[in-house]
């Protein structure tokens, strides 16, 4: 039986639930089955397309809820009912598309749980070979984006540039958009209420667990609104600085050894 009340748990995937091999670990996957053979939901929940998260939820076993596009899209993982659907409004979209081609910016847009971008660049490569996902290329995405997209992802150069650039697109675009860094390189706009601790929320309410019941691990900056909503918000080890100040309990463990350290601690109270 859970010991301490915790029956959600909600997990980010990229360097929490996985590392820089992209596979969850026999130690990760055995903590997680326990939690949900001890009565926890156990979710994941990412800034990857639904179609990029799903199979790890496949792979977990679990038919839950899944909490995608940074919160934009809350689907089941098998039976693909739509839970919640909070897209970008056009005209903001078309705004981040016009800033992204004037600065010569590489950007994915997501609709329909397709990717679409203006051609397979490096920065396109790189990315389908990490979300393990093909992009379509369309050419001129001012003139393809004609619908509300699920989100939109800048990815910039390096890291450094990242760094540059990124106050300058929480200026520009963050009081009509959420704006968070989710990797080094990664940028992500969503509708100005979506953030995964929104989706956490929402997904709380649908499942009726408290929310002081509801536990969230992380690592990146995205990650820090639903450590907040969370009545136990968990950083792994490796997670960075600003995502360990937010956290209530940081793991010495790293990605899903901190997972299984988390679940241990205030699942089991062990």
């Amino acid at each position: 039986m859970v010991e301490i009340g915790v029956r959600l748990v909600a997990i980010d995937v990229d360097f929490t639930l996985i590392g820089s091999d992209l596979k969850i670990s026999e130690r990760t996957r055995a903590a997680i089955r326990a939690a949900a053979e001890a009565g926890c939901v156990v979710t994941l929940a990412s800034g990857r397309m639904f179609r990029a998260t799903a199979p790890f939820a496949e792979d977990l076993g679990i038919d839950t809820p899944l909490i995608t596009y940074d919160g934009a899209l809350i689907k089941t993982a098998r039976t693909r009912e739509v839970i919640s659907h909070r897209p970008v409004p056009l005209e903001h979209a078309k705004d981040v598309v016009a800033y992204a081609q004037h600065e010569g910016l590489h950007l994915n847009v997501y609709m329909d749980d397709t990717l679409y971008v203006e051609r397979h660049d490096e920065e396109a490569l790189s990315y389908m070979a990490h979300a393990k996902v093909g992009a379509i290329a369309v050419g001129d995405l001012a003139a393809f984006v004609k619908r509300a997209p699920t989100k939109l992802l800048i990815i910039t150069a390096s890291k450094e540039d990242m760094d540059r650039r990124l106050p300058e697109f929480k200026a520009r675009f963050g009081d009509r958009l959420h704006v968070v860094r989710s990797m080094p390189r990664y940028v992500e706009f969503t509708a100005a209420e979506v953030s995964k601790g929104s989706a956490l929320a929402i997904l709380s309410r649908y499942l009726g667990v408290a929310r002081s019941e509801v536990m969230a691990l992380g690592d990146s900056e995205n990650d820090i609104s639903m450590l907040e909503f969370a009545g136990v918000g968990v950083a792994v080890g490796n997670a960075a600085d600003e995502v360990k100040k937010a956290a209530d309990y940081v793991a010495q463990g790293e990605n899903g050894d901190g997972v299984a350290e988390a679940i241990a601690r205030f699942v089991f109270d062990e």
